[in-house]
């Protein structure tokens, strides 16, 4: 018969690599956190996350149980306590049955999870994974068909009573919309499904000129250059990662954005799309294909890999560059990284700006790579403070309306 104890390990950071260790209990039956037995003596590795382990026949299955040592405790005793239920099951000569219609919370959850990761889109891996963590720590049910719509309330209320604002309540509703649907929740249902929650809309924050000059003026050519491929291109985080020189139509002053299945990665919406490239950047791009003949990718590692940590590196160079706001809880934490400064607002300036400078919806939309023309339509956002101005003082308030506009109304009472 198939071991069928199922045990709780840390997946940790060691210096050999990631490693399963197993959990360390202290004398009040809790874990310590972090830490594990190795070679006879308690380490910590704080780096990791729990996993349990169970057998299906003699194969393991792994488990995401999270980073909450409670949390983990819990559904480790869930799981062993449902184990030992089948395995007495089977010695009273009891058939055990698994029903393999009903779909797993946890395990669907993982799937998810598995999905953002091959399709290389990262930050939506990081949300999945908090989102879906959150959601099974208030619904505390085991199958996806047990999920009623008080459960979607109840995790919108714990939301609000950690904190979190209107905006963000909304944004986990959608990624845990999202996660749901994929794994057979009917979402559409509206005895199943609440609405989505209401929150007041805030303008898409851009970088000013000023920002824009300070931060090019502070970067090396490296830099400069991801800076230009999210300020004049609108290139996403993985687009600009994973960049390559063959991209370039050097003849038209086009790039292309295509899909990368050799290297794991795909468009966000499928939208392979081309983008017009201005005559300085295109010169930029010349010079820094004359440095660097010999690499695939524009902005590559040294070893000519994509590179995972460009947002950590403007965020280090805003520091380096007396450009933090001070006042954010980014610029107030250990790290000093300041909020404001992150690769996205790059894409958001370069649709903002080509929209006021006269290129039509539908064009920008376009290059944005957006399936949706309403989420082009949030980037129509009105002048700056100072340049709003400009054209007001050259406003000639009287000598700019018509005559019938000066004139008072005639009024005609019977």
């Amino acid at each position: 018969m198939a071991n069928r104890k199922v045990t709780l390990y840390w997946f940790c950071k060691t210096p050999q690599g990631w490693r399963r260790k197993a959990i360390v209990l202290g004398s009040n039956n809790r874990i310590r956190h972090t830490h594990v037995i190795e070679n006879g003596v308690e380490v910590s590795y704080p780096t990791g996350r729990y996993e349990l382990c169970r057998y299906e026949g003699t194969k393991p299955v792994y488990i995401d149980a999270g980073t909450h040592p409670s949390e983990a405790l819990a559904l480790w005793r869930k799981e062993s306590s449902l184990s030992v239920a089948k395995n007495e099951a089977v010695r009273a000569g009891a058939k055990v049955v698994t029903d393999e219609k009903r779909v797993e919370i946890r395990r669907a959850a993982n799937l998810y999870i598995q999905d953002c990761e091959y399709r290389r889109a990262l930050e939506a891996m990081g949300q999945a994974k908090l989102v879906t963590e959150e959601f099974m720590l208030v619904c505390r049910k085991t199958y996806i068909d047990e999920i009623v719509k008080e459960d979607i309330y109840r995790f919108h209320r714990a939301l609000r009573d950690r904190g979190c604002g209107d905006r963000t309540v909304a944004n986990k509703h959608l990624r845990l919309k999202s996660f749901l649907h994929s794994a057979g929740f009917d979402t559409k249902s509206a005895a199943l499904w609440p609405p989505a929650p209401k929150y007041s809309k805030t303008l898409p924050e851009v970088y000013s000129p000023e920002q824009v000059t300070a931060i090019l003026a502070a970067a090396d050519p490296y830099m400069r250059l991801v800076i230009e491929l999210g300020l004049k291109l609108g290139l996403r985080d993985q687009e600009m990662a994973h960049a390559e020189w063959q991209d370039i139509d050097w003849t038209h002053s086009v790039y292309r954005v295509r899909n990368k299945p050799q290297m794991a990665f795909m468009v966000k919406d499928c939208e392979e799309r081309d983008i017009p490239i201005s005559s300085d950047l295109l010169s930029s791009l010349r010079q820094a294909r004359v440095r660097h003949p010999e690499t695939k990718l524009i902005v590559g590692t040294k070893k000519d890999t994509p590179n995972r940590k460009l947002l950590r590196t403007l965020k280090r160079l805003a520091k380096a560059a007396g450009l933090n706001c001070t006042q954010c809880d980014g610029c107030k934490g250990n790290l000093g990284e300041c909020e404001q400064w992150y690769l996205h607002k790059l894409r958001a300036t370069y649709a903002t700006t080509l929209l006021r400078n006269g290129v039509d919806l539908r064009t920008v939309q376009a290059y944005m790579g957006h399936a949706d023309i309403a989420t082009t339509a949030t980037y129509l956002r009105p002048a700056s403070t100072k340049e709003a101005l400009s054209k007001v003082d050259a406003i000639d308030w009287c000598g700019g309306l018509s005559k019938l506009e000066t004139e008072p109304a005639t009024v005609t009472v019977n």
